[in-house]
């Protein structure tokens, strides 16, 4: 179980799969310098034969090594042509001159002959010729195995930050479906009802907005700022008719920007949470802003007295953070002296 288990390990499997190539043509090399074309006719030779194979496995290493090299130095994303041109060109340099070494050291170690020199210079020709063709596969072959393990990597990668999109988008739609912010409104709802008919379905309307927007919106990774503003006025519509001049707020976006674009649900969710976390009256009302400052919207609310009871969801700054770390690679920024601002990132589009 446990061989089997090491067997299945990417490294092992790597590095099996270099040593098997090292050998066959260690054995390849072998079989043509020292028996093939050897004019007495030799025979094999077993510590010859080792120390062929051995030098072979070193070879496959060192062509390895200086692949994965020339693949930090020329990516072969940016630079394809380069990277294929100078790989061929740097590993048959560089095992050309591997062989011919141990060539050379073999004869002066060795008591006998390999081979007389004309033979030997005519197949050293040959060997180049071979030594070429072999690098021109092997960066092929090597390019085929790039490209696909970096498309499947490239896969896994997507899926992950599918799933982590749908999680953080999940968490979102939950605060919004929530039984505590369904009570509220069916209650102000149920009160409107006897007081004011046409408020009380405008009111419903606007829930009815919100929801729509939240459920569409689970799927999405971007809207624009326009769509969020809209639910974000309605929602705001439906607090001032719940909680009257105690609540006051005003919106200042450029069209510019109302074209980029936003997570969806995250200006609905920093306006909830500065709700959630103040208690208005007349002589301290809440007052929220909304505005743009440079690439950055802000959201800042002044500081009140805080509710005694407070329902959290867990969703909150951590979720809209996280959900701009994943798309943008940018963090929103939050400041608190006597106001309390949220400051999150404009995604430019072209659109």
């Amino acid at each position: 179980m446990i061989l089997s288990n090491q067997l299945n390990n990417p490294i092992v499997k790597k590095h099996l799969l270099i040593t098997a190539l090292g050998l066959f043509l260690g054995l390849l090399f072998y079989n043509y310098f020292g028996v093939s074309i050897s004019p007495e006719g030799k025979s094999y030779n077993t510590s010859e034969l080792i120390m062929s194979a051995l030098g072979g496995v070193l070879l496959a290493y060192v062509t390895f090594y200086i692949s994965v090299k020339l693949d930090k130095l020329l990516p072969w994303k940016s630079q394809l042509v380069n990277r294929f041109v100078s790989g061929i060109i740097v590993l048959f340099t560089t095992s050309f001159a591997f062989i011919y070494g141990l060539v050379v050291l073999y004869k002066k170690l060795s008591k006998q002959t390999v081979l007389e020199d004309e033979l030997y210079q005519s197949n050293l020709i040959k060997l180049g010729i071979i030594l070429f063709i072999l690098m021109l596969i092997y960066n092929i072959i090597y390019f085929a195995l790039y490209s696909y393990y970096s498309y499947s990597k490239l896969q896994i990668e997507t899926v992950k930050f599918e799933r982590k999109h749908y999680e953080l988008q999940l968490k979102a739609l939950k605060s919004q479906l929530s039984s505590h912010f369904l009570f509220n409104n069916l209650n102000t709802i149920s009160s409107l009802a006897f007081k004011d008919v046409e408020q009380a379905e405008n009111y419903i309307r606007g829930l009815a907005k919100i929801y729509h927007y939240t459920l569409n919106s689970y799927h999405v990774k971007l809207v624009s700022i326009q769509e969020e503003m809209d639910v974000v006025k309605a929602y705001l519509s439906l607090l001032s008719t719940r909680f009257g001049n105690v609540l006051n707020y005003s919106i200042n976006i450029s069209e510019t920007n109302l074209k980029h674009k936003i997570p969806p649900l995250a200006l609905q969710m920093l306006v909830e949470n500065a709700v959630k976390h103040n208690q208005a009256s007349t002589t301290n009302p809440l007052n929220i802003e909304v505005f743009e400052e440079h690439d950055q919207l802000v959201i800042r609310n002044n500081i009140t007295n805080s509710p005694k009871k407070i329902s959290s969801f867990n969703i909150g700054l951590n979720n809209i953070n996280s959900r701009f770390k994943l798309l943008y690679n940018k963090e929103i920024s939050i400041e608190e002296d006597n106001h309390y601002t949220v400051k999150i990132p404009i995604i430019i589009t072209n659109e």
